[in-house]
């Protein structure tokens, strides 16, 4: 999960794992009412009994609030699930004429609370897009890159320190090898000035 994620996730994360435990309490007639308007976005949810609709609900909610929080689910897994769940939402509101304004997108009054899912559709594509651009596979390249670099800097510096012995010790014997010849020239001089003498 990268850095960017985290607040995504756990804002909508707690959002919908908060929702979906809230849900447990819910009546048969309540669930009910909820069945009847989530099923103008998804139709399939009519064929179900109450109970069976506060079953699967709950089970959503709680299972993509979890997913969303819980660090070792990847990425583009919380966010497909966060953006097919929100889609969901959205859908129900697009399709209830009473929760939008007579252009069919504007939230009416009703529509205000449901309207403000569209977050979490953004949320959703967010983190999955993030996933995408910032997989594990890409990341180990991308340091692979760096370790490659940083070896060849520090290859060249000891090449660099290796052959600056090398002209050191060179120059040393350089020197060493002048002064025996002047040495050598000085002894000369001195035996013919001695010879002379």
């Amino acid at each position: 999960m990268s850095i960017v994620q985290i607040p995504l996730r756990l804002t909508a994360g707690a959002f919908i794992l908060n929702s979906g435990i809230n849900k447990l309490q819910l009546s048969d007639e309540q669930a009910a009412g909820l069945q009847s308007m989530a099923a103008k976005g998804v139709p399939q949810l009519a064929k179900m009994s109450p109970a069976q609709f506060k079953n699967f609900i709950v089970a959503s909610e709680i299972g993509v609030g979890s997913a969303l929080v819980l660090p070792m689910v990847p990425g583009w897994v919380a966010g497909a699930a966060l953006t097919a769940f929100s889609g969901g939402l959205m859908s129900m509101y697009l399709n209830t004429p009473s929760m939008t304004e007579s252009d069919g997108i504007r939230p009416s009054q009703e529509g205000t609370a449901v309207a403000k899912d569209v977050f979490l559709v953004g949320a959703g594509v967010g983190i999955m897009a993030d996933s995408i651009a910032n997989r594990q596979g890409k990341r180990r390249k991308a340091a692979k890159k760096r370790a490659a670099r940083i070896q060849a800097a520090r290859d060249a510096k000891v090449e660099a320190i290796m052959a600056a012995k090398a002209d050191k010790v060179d120059s040393i014997h350089a020197a060493r090898e002048e002064q025996t010849a002047k040495l050598r020239q000085a002894r000369e001089q001195l035996q013919k000035l001695r010879k002379k003498a």
